[in-house]
């Protein structure tokens, strides 16, 4: 096969794969300030949502191997202290106030957050970058639905009971395989299952290609 033969088969799978299909349903499980967490959020899933935004729908649970006291009225203990804690439930509030955002700002916000650790602090710079209102934020932690908030990420969190954060489930479900992969490419390891998603034929064409490039050396 000679060079033209293979930009032509390059050209034709792209073409035809153009056509976006149903959403996967991508839920990432975290806590606001694990090491693991930030590396993987801005490392992997950042880039990877700015590819594939119109192929996913992202859900973002701040939470991990935190629980509740007493129902959240005695508060909640968590895996890297108490600053931990107020930065769960800061994102919390703060993403439960972006239903109209995209994927893409409200990863851009929790990328913020995790690089600052601004809300474990209590500085809410990132909520004001992310155009919400840093008092509708500060009043849901303080004396607003961040408790509840926080209750139902512990709900949705102990249905899948991590042994490792930040865990993903992919529709709903986990899978020890596609966790592991998705750690170090999270892009490709969706690609595995997108790939009519433009995004995902020219990576795996760009691989072929070069595959085939080598080879013919």
């Amino acid at each position: 096969m000679d060079i033209s033969e293979i930009f032509l088969l390059t050209v034709l799978v792209i073409s035809s794969v153009n056509t976006i299909g149903p959403k996967l349903r991508l839920t990432i499980y975290y806590e606001s300030e694990c090491p693991d967490s930030e590396r993987f959020i801005l490392e992997q899933l950042q880039p990877t949502v700015q590819q594939l935004h119109n192929y996913i729908t992202l859900q973002l649970v701040p939470f991990g191997k935190a629980r509740s006291i007493n129902y959240g009225k005695d508060g909640f203990v968590c895996q890297h202290g108490s600053s931990e804690c107020l930065g769960n439930m800061v994102q919390d509030c703060a993403l439960s106030r972006m239903k109209q955002y995209t994927d893409v700002m409200k990863v851009a916000y929790v990328a913020c957050e995790m690089e600052t650790r601004s809300g474990a602090k209590g500085d809410l710079h990132c909520v004001q970058n992310a155009k919400l209102s840093p008092k509708d934020v500060e009043d849901c932690v303080l004396i607003g639905d961040g408790t509840t908030l926080q209750l139902h990420s512990e709900y949705l969190t102990s249905t899948v009971r991590p042994s490792f954060i930040p865990t993903i489930t992919v529709n709903g479900e986990f899978d020890q395989h596609i966790q592991d992969n998705a750690q170090v490419d999270l892009l490709s390891t969706l690609c595995s299952k997108l790939k009519e998603a433009e995004p995902c034929a020219k990576r795996f064409n760009s691989m072929a290609l070069n595959y085939l490039l080598i080879n013919e050396r």
